[in-house]
């Protein structure tokens, strides 16, 4: 969330941010409003308080003076009254406020691309060579349940749609790629961790920064403060909540490899068979805390080790911003990796690095201190690689004409042998 404070004293910013974002800029002036009430009422209980502390020390004066002290006794007999009703209207309207302030977004950086959607997302640059293929290319989810490398029926039958059984060397792959990940990470000087696999409603919300993401992404488990997670970027960047970090440790690298739960509600292509949207999958996920005035290096480095991962497995892809209208409420600045899927003669999304700036750390209260100060760590976050989305890249883009796949060459180490996966002649 954003500093009260900043929203206080730049109005005409965050309003301009807001029209950016293509949302209402009428949040800034309810919040104001509402925030001068409370401010205001905070200043009457501190003036009730103060009356308060002011007759009892004249009771008292009186008392010892031998003076009439029932006009004081009466008169302090209201006051707690009116404090308690007034602490209550306080109590409310700061709830309000904090709702208010979880849906005004982060600011945007100056360079990001204004726009209205994802159609107005800017490319950035290119790297590989898009495969010419002179055969029709098979649909990944058809190829590999013919090879029975797959049962998507079995997976629709036991869980439901969205969930798929992988087999045999399909889930050698699903492993090498996730393996690979971590292997990669740690070289790159990474931290692995295990986070829970769920996290409680105040985390979830401060990690996740909005009300919106219970809805339509997060499964709850019943009867229980507890939801599972939809990335480990949630449970990675709570790790730290409420802590005070020195400033000599940052920045902290840190990564995990977990499966992923999204309920993806009005997502497309949940209930089509396949690997591309399902809700269950496995990811590495990748997070920063540094100082705030190496973020933006941060997020330039990060996204340069995800673009050096998908080089090795020699997928084509691009890179583009995202533009103001299209990125999501926390992200300052955010990057998106669209591999090239030659079945779809597209590129599409596989993966994503933003930086939050202090946005999650305000609302996870992480801060940082050193150098004769303290302030609020800056939280970025990228995906390195989330394994179904780049097995469809690999199967579509590394497919021959027999209906076989040929492994990336970096992954041969992990897939005990298996080179080439698919029918066979």
């Amino acid at each position: 969330m954003l500093d009260v404070k900043f929203i206080r004293e730049n109005p005409s910013l965050v309003r301009k941010n807001l029209d950016n974002r293509g949302m209402d800029v009428k949040l800034v002036d309810e919040f104001l409003k509402l925030d001068a009430e409370w401010r205001k009422l905070r200043g009457e209980i501190d003036a009730l308080r103060h009356e308060h502390n002011k007759i009892s020390h004249e009771i008292n004066k009186a008392k010892k003076t031998g003076k009439n002290v029932k006009p004081l006794l009466q008169k302090a007999k209201q006051l707690p009254e009116q404090i308690k009703k007034a602490d209550e209207k306080s109590q409310k309207l700061q709830k309000k406020l904090g709702e208010l302030l979880i849906k005004i977004p982060n600011m945007l950086h100056e360079k990001v691309p204004i726009g209205k959607d994802a159609s107005n997302n800017v490319e950035i640059r290119k790297w590989g060579k898009i495969p010419d293929i002179k055969f029709k290319i098979l649909n990944h989810a058809e190829l590999i349940e013919k090879a029975g490398l797959a049962d998507f029926d079995a997976g629709r039958k036991n869980a439901g749609q969205g969930f798929n059984y992988l087999l045999g060397e399909m889930a050698l792959l699903d492993q090498a790629l996730q393996r690979y990940g971590v292997d990669f990470m740690l070289k790159k000087g990474y931290q692995l961790v295990m986070p829970p696999m769920m996290l409680n409603f105040n985390t979830f919300l401060g990690a996740a920064n909005g009300l919106q993401v219970f809805e339509e992404v997060v499964y709850k488990i019943e009867k229980e403060d507890l939801y599972v997670i939809g990335t480990a970027e949630h449970p990675l960047v709570a790790l730290y909540r409420n802590k005070t970090l020195n400033k000599k440790e940052l920045p902290i690298k840190i990564c995990a490899l977990t499966p992923c739960f999204r309920k993806e509600i009005g997502g497309h292509g949940v209930d089509t068979k396949g690997l591309f949207r399902m809700h269950q999958f496995n990811k590495v996920e990748q997070v920063v805390f540094c100082k705030p005035e190496k973020s933006f290096e941060m997020l330039e480095e990060m996204q340069k080790l995800t673009e050096e991962f998908f080089q090795n497995l020699k997928l084509p892809y691009r890179v583009v911003e995202i533009c103001s209208g299209d990125l999501g409420p926390k992200f300052a600045r955010q990057y998106d990796i669209e591999a090239w899927f030659p079945r779809q003669t597209k590129y599409a999304e596989i993966t994503s690095a933003g930086n939050c700036t202090d946005f999650q750390a305000r609302h996870l209260n992480i801060k940082y201190q050193g150098e004769g100060k303290v302030g609020y760590v800056h939280i970025l976050n990228n995906t390195m690689v989330a394994t179904s989305r780049a097995m469809v890249a690999i199967l579509e883009n590394c497919q021959n004409k027999d209906g076989t796949v040929n492994i990336p060459r970096v992954l041969w180490p992990y897939m005990h042998g298996v080179k080439k996966i698919g029918k066979k002649k």
